[in-house]
């Protein structure tokens, strides 16, 4: 089992995180792009790095260009001596036209294209004579016509997948599929990894040829009714999202949708952590002493080929951020990779 830690917060902070996860025995480490890009802190942590792997979790697709990605995805790789690793993502609907004012259209088949487009790039960039011609990309000018010294490997690229078609398309393009936070190992065992093997069975791929990822939230303090506190509230902050009720559905749980909405228009936290349940909070996520978190992961263990273990962040302080990723450090680290 592979375990990896995210980063983020100020970009000074990010290459000495990046060498104490790798200090520790982490895998790999994970940038997301929020209130920065992913790529910068990615660039960060290979700076500060030798061993670690690095990856994007995730950098958004669609409103870049797929050759702009591969591009930076060829310069960080390069810089990492072929350490990286590029996550997409699609977001949601909203967040693509209201923050990003692109267009959000048939999500599945256009990141498959994506993808697709990517790896012509890269193909182009050593030297082939290719193009690509889709319904949503089109790159009939995949290069300024030479060749990229050094020449650009074909990069590892991870979808993010909340529901089965996506986890689908990751088995039949992707070489690996990152889960969300939100997604139970009941979830993930009875809908994503069964899509996925779907996926890989349908492009007559190997079961090595795409892994999953899973992002178990974590929250560790020796004050465990504060930790759940925490886990409770970003379950919640999650939960508002409609993409990710058959997850709640699943759980039994869709039914608190719309209040959690309500309360989370009303920036009424309290309500927010109330409205979810101690057992849906185990069933979900892990909250608890130092001594109690290393057991309370087993559940995600037989499901997934690597555990990137992430602190809660909405609604918290910077600081307790750092003080939970300490303690992620040093309760899974010194992991055989």
């Amino acid at each position: 089992m592979d375990y990896a830690l995210g980063v983020g917060g100020p970009l000074s902070m990010i290459g000495t995180m990046a060498k104490a996860i790798e200090d520790a025995g982490f895998e790999s480490c994970w940038a997301a792009e929020t209130t920065h890009t992913a790529f910068i802190p990615c660039s960060e942590a290979i700076r500060a790095t030798t061993r670690l792997n690095v990856g994007t979790a995730i950098t958004l697709a669609f409103p870049r260009s797929p050759t702009i990605t591969a591009m930076e995805a060829a310069d960080l790789d390069e810089l990492s001596g072929g350490r990286f690793i590029i996550g997409l993502g699609t977001q949601v609907k909203r967040i693509n036209e209201e923050r990003f004012s692109v267009k959000f259209e048939h999500p599945v088949p256009k990141l498959k294209e994506y993808a697709q487009a990517m790896r012509v790039v890269w193909a182009a960039n050593r030297g082939e004579d290719v193009t690509f011609d889709g319904e949503f990309y089109n790159v009939t000018r995949p290069t300024f016509g030479g060749r990229r010294k050094p020449p650009p490997r074909d990069i590892p690229i991870y979808f993010a997948a909340v529901g089965k078609y996506m986890a689908r398309a990751c088995g039949e393009v992707a070489e690996g599929l990152l889960a969300h936070p939100i997604a139970s190992p009941k979830y993930l065992a009875e809908v994503v990894r069964p899509a996925m093997e779907k996926g890989l069975e349908r492009a007559g791929r190997q079961a090595g040829d795409c892994n999953l990822t899973a992002s178990p939230l974590i929250a560790i303090s020796d004050d465990e009714a504060a930790a759940r506190r925490e886990v409770k509230l970003q379950l919640a902050f999650y939960a508002t999202t409609r993409t990710y009720s058959p997850i709640l559905e699943l759980h039994g749980r869709a039914h608190l949708v719309p209040d959690l909405r309500a309360a989370f228009d009303k920036k009424d936290h309290e309500r927010m952590i109330e409205l979810i349940d101690d057992e849906l909070l185990d069933d979900m996520a892990i909250a608890g002493r130092p001594d109690e978190v290393r057991d309370r992961i087993k559940p995600w263990e037989p499901i997934a080929d690597r555990l990137m273990t992430a602190p809660p962040w909405y609604g918290t302080t910077f600081e307790r951020m750092l003080e939970n990723g300490q303690a992620l450090i040093e309760i899974f680290g010194k992991q055989p990779a």
